[in-house]
This record gives C-alpha cells, sequence and structure tokens, in this order.
C-alpha cells in the first residue's frame, strides 16, 4: 500500500506523547492555511449566489421579451360561423375571413355485414381468403369474434379494422384510411384447400359485396367554382387548421383577442418586484462576522444540525454592497420612470395606465397595479399602451425623454448586466471552475496558495518530528546511563 508521507519511528523514551504534542503545535501552523480555505469556501459561496442572482435575471428578460414585439399583443383568432359543418380546431391566427362550401365530407372505405345472430357461436365453414392481399383463414370451429381478431391483428397490414356492434348484430369493416385512395378488397386465396373459400366468408358474414373504396372531401372556398378534394376531412384553410363536420356553408371569421397582454404586464411586474427584493436583500445584508466558514476539523466536534445553523449565517453577506446589484436596481427603476418621447397627451409613463411606485419607502421601489385603470387603458387607448412597451425610434429623444419602450429599456439593462456577471463568476456551472472570470481567478490564486500552504506545512511537521525523535534519543540515552550508574551504586 502507498505511503502519502515518511515513516516516523517515535517514542522511545517511552514518556513522550510525540503525535500529540506535535498535533497541537501544528494547529497554530495551520492557521494560515484555514485562512486560505475559509476565504475559498466564501469565494465559492459568493459565486453560487451571483448564479441565483443571474439565473433570476434570466428569467425576467424572458418576460420583458414578450413584451417588446407587437405581434404579443393582440392575436388575430379564427372563428367558424357554424361549428357543426365546419369547426376551427387550432388557436391559430388569420388574415381574413373564407366562406367555405362543403359539398362531400371524405370517408373511409367501408363494408357493412347484414345482420349476424351471434359473435361467439362456429361458424361451421372454413377456408380462407384474402383482404388487401393478406390472408386470413378461418375454420369450422371459429367464431365471428375469433375471425374479427385475426383481421384486427393483421390491421397494420391490411389497412382495415373490423367491429362488431352487438345491439344491431352488425359487422363493420373500415379502411384505416380515408380518402378515394382507401379500399377494401377482400378476393379468393389462390393457395386455399376449400374451393368455397370465398362464399363461405361472404356467408358468414352476410356481406353482398366485398369491394369498397373511400371518398375524398370536396369543398369550395369565397365562391371559387374550382373544387378542392383531399383526403381527409381535417384541412387547412388560409392558414387556419380545420375540420369539415357536415355538408353546408359555413365561413371563417377573425376575432380580436387581447386578453393575455394584462397577464403579460401582471408578470412583469410580478417579476420586477421579485429582483427589487432579491437584489435589495442580498446587496444590503451585511457579513456576520461572528460565523466564518468551517474547516474540516471544526466540522468533525459538531453535529449536521449545528453546521447547517452555522453555514447558514456564514454564508450572509457574500454580496453585500455588490456594484453589479446596486447597479442593476438603479439602472432599473431609472429606466421605469422615464417618460417615452411621444406627443404631450399620450401615454408616457406606467403610471398613465395604473402602475405605480409603491408609497412605502421600505418597499426600495416596487410597482403596484390598479387593475381597473390598467384594463381600461387597454380597452380604450390600446394603441398607446403598446407603444410603451414597444416603441423603437431612431430620433433623438426629448431632453429628459426615452425613444425606446419599457420592454427594450429593460431587455437591454438586463443583457447588460448579465454580461457583467458573466464576467465576474464565468458561463458555466461549476461553483469550481477555473476560468477567465473574476472568481475564476482569485479561486485559482486560492489553490495555488492552498497547495504551497500544504507543502509548507508537510516541510514544518517533518522538522518537528526530527527535533522530537533527536530529544527521545537524548532522553534514552539520559535513562540508560541513570540506570547504569544506580546500580554500580546499589
Amino acid at each position: 500500500m502507498a505511503i502519502s508521507g515518511p515513516i516516523r519511528l517515535t517514542g522511545f523514551s517511552g514518556t513522550l506523547d510525540t503525535d500529540s504534542l506535535i498535533a497541537k503545535l501544528m494547529q497554530a501552523e495551520r492557521l494560515p492555511l484555514d485562512k486560505i480555505q475559509k476565504q475559498k469556501q466564501f469565494t465559492l459561496w459568493q459565486r453560487e449566489d451571483y448564479q441565483a442572482m443571474n439565473t433570476a435575471l434570466l428569467s425576467f428578460r424572458n418576460t420583458a421579451n414578450r413584451l417588446r414585439y407587437e405581434s404579443n399583443f393582440q392575436k388575430t383568432t379564427a372563428t367558424s360561423s357554424n361549428s357543426t359543418i365546419l369547426d376551427v380546431t387550432s388557436s391559430g391566427t388569420t388574415s381574413g375571413s373564407s366562406s367555405v362550401k362543403i359539398e362531400q365530407l371524405a370517408s373511409s372505405a367501408t363494408l357493412i355485414s347484414g345482420s349476424i345472430a351471434s359473435d361467439t357461436e362456429k361458424v361451421g365453414k372454413s377456408g380462407s381468403v384474402k383482404i388487401n392481399d393478406v390472408v386470413i383463414s378461418f375454420t369450422e370451429d371459429s367464431t365471428v369474434n375469433s375471425i374479427l381478431k385475426d383481421i384486427n391483428s393483421k390491421s397494420k397490414q391490411t389497412g382495415v379494422k373490423a367491429s362488431f356492434d352487438k345491439s344491431s348484430g352488425v359487422v363493420y369493416l373500415s379502411s384505416n384510411a380515408s380518402g378515394s385512395g382507401s379500399r377494401i378488397d377482400i378476393t379468393s386465396d389462390p393457395a386455399a384447400t376449400n374451393p368455397d373459400s370465398l362464399s363461405n366468408f361472404m356467408d358468414i358474414f352476410n356481406l353482398s359485396s366485398g369491394t369498397a373504396t373511400g371518398k375524398d372531401a370536396k369543398y369550395y372556398v369565397n365562391g371559387s367554382t374550382t373544387a378542392i378534394t383531399s383526403s381527409s376531412n381535417s384541412i387547412s384553410i388560409n392558414g387556419v387548421q380545420v375540420t369539415l363536420k357536415s355538408i353546408g356553408e359555413a365561413s371563417i371569421g377573425a376575432v380580436t383577442d387581447r386578453s393575455g397582454i394584462a397577464d403579460d404586464i401582471k408578470k412583469f411586474v410580478e417579476q420586477y418586484n421579485s429582483i427589487i427584493d432579491l437584489f435589495s436583500s442580498a446587496s444590503t445584508t451585511r457579513k456576520n462576522r461572528d460565523y466564518e466558514p468551517l474547516t474540516a476539523e471544526e466540522k468533525e466536534a459538531m453535529t449536521d444540525t449545528q453546521i447547517n445553523q452555522w453555514e447558514k449565517r456564514a454564508k450572509q453577506g457574500t454580496l453585500y454592497n455588490d456594484s453589479i446589484l446596486t447597479g442593476t436596481l438603479s439602472s432599473l427603476r431609472s429606466s421605469l420612470n422615464t417618460p417615452l418621447d411621444v406627443p404631450k397627451g399620450q401615454i408616457q409613463l406606467l403610471s398613465n395606465i395604473g402602475i405605480t411606485v409603491k408609497s412605502d419607502y421600505k418597499e426600495n421601489g416596487k410597482l403596484e397595479i390598479d387593475e381597473t385603470k390598467l384594463n381600461e387603458a387597454i380597452n380604450t387607448n390600446f394603441e398607446e399602451v403598446k407603444q410603451l412597451f414597444v416603441m423603437s425610434s431612431s430620433n433623438d429623444p426629448a431632453p429628459g425623454k426615452s425613444n425606446l419602450g419599457i420592454a427594450d429599456r429593460v431587455y437591454n439593462i438586463v443583457n447588460s448586466q448579465m454580461d457583467a456577471l458573466k464576467k465576474k463568476i464565468g458561463s458555466g456551472s461549476s461553483l469550481e471552475a477555473i476560468d477567465d472570470s473574476t472568481i475564476g481567478k482569485q479561486l485559482k490564486t486560492l489553490n495555488d496558495q492552498e497547495a504551497q500552504w500544504k507543502s509548507k506545512l508537510l516541510d514544518i511537521e517533518n522538522r518537528y518530528y526530527k527535533r522530537f525523535a533527536a530529544m527521545e534519543q537524548a532522553l534514552q540515552k539520559m535513562n540508560s546511563q541513570s540506570s547504569w550508574l544506580a546500580s554500580q551504586l546499589g
């Protein structure tokens, strides 16, 4: 087995506990290393807290991003004038209305049997046939039910499924697909040993025909005289997904939906307030100097609960008075309080739509919403509300005003602060990553210092052992001489 340190022989004199004495001496020698390791742990906690701030900013940026584009402010949703004839099945948008005349629905190929008394009695006939070129066999002991199971087990090959309606005693054979390309062909099996196989099968199921084909849907759009066909009743008309339900006429219209924008604005305010809470708390919480990160030796003397409680206090203040956090708060507050450069009388500020700063200074500038006023602004001055968030102009704004909408301002600020955080902590997820970030470089320096001190302490410990070994040898020699002298005098 490999030995990590030198072999040390102690206890020559029998009077000294050398290992215990040196361990106590090394406690004082380790103080500089303990300081480095505590500083390293605090730096790792810093990076972890910075990562939490970055995650919060990313979520806020995504919310602000939704309010940067006009397309997210109102959606024109397609509707049907008669859903029993034509049903809109997607929530997609449409640029206009369309009239639709349905002449024929798409259908699958279907064969329907005559009435069958029982699906569980033996058929008393044998043979084999082909359904769409796939062999289906039956014996005298077969039942209608067992034959149908055989057909369904081969449905992927035949493209045909079978079912029995007990209430009417009717068997349905239907193609899996619809449209004129779908088919059912029941034909003789050349390899059948019973020449009456086909007639037996037709008798068992009381079928008058063994062939069927499906139909395509046929419809006309906007008065066109040219029919459009489809193998399916699920189709797209002018970008809108619809289902043809029955023969007749219906129209696809458009309704403007603005209901979602109020929710997006509320979410924006909620996340802004969360950023205010998170960043204000982190940047104003001071470090508790009575609680430092614990060394491994200190943890050994504590329970898990004690360690958790200690480290909870020791982690406080990692981002106290941090310039990135305070700068983010200052920039965001300023961006929301700068009026938009629009003509007098138009909506310029969030306060014009019912979003104001809370009066209690302890709230650190968080926002509150008058929902009645917000909804009224959306319903009566929708274009101005939209402009407040999405406006973008290359013209120089008037002094003290902005030519960028609220959403773009916030998005740009958050982007800038996330870039600053990236320089501070790097872009990876590992807390101990050694990279070109500020903290990455700090960790590299601390790791180097830690390695140097560990090597230095090993040398110091070796010197102690050499000195104690020499002292023990001297004591042993003295004890031997004392014993000899006592024997001579005795």
